[in-house]
């Protein structure tokens, strides 16, 4: 686990979210003791949001395709 104070979180949070994305714990200190600890998801790496939920069903292959209908937006 790694380390980092409050001040750390305030000046370097971009050093500090990469040890997140990379799936360490850091432990935040406060005055040299320890105030908190932030632990990454369970799933650090972002998913698609159609990955996002497991399902059943599976999506039609034409999912892409332009739809064929025609329709008035006016309406």
């Amino acid at each position: 686990m790694k380390t980092a104070s409050v001040r750390d979180l305030r000046n370097e949070f971009g050093r500090i979210s990469k040890w997140l994305e990379a799936g360490e714990s850091v432990q935040v200190m406060k005055r040299g003791r320890p105030f908190a600890e932030l632990i990454p998801t369970t799933s650090s790496k972002s998913k698609a949001l159609l990955d996002a939920t497991p399902s059943s069903d599976s999506l039609p292959l034409d999912l892409d395709d332009p739809a064929d209908s025609e329709w008035d937006a006016s309406e």
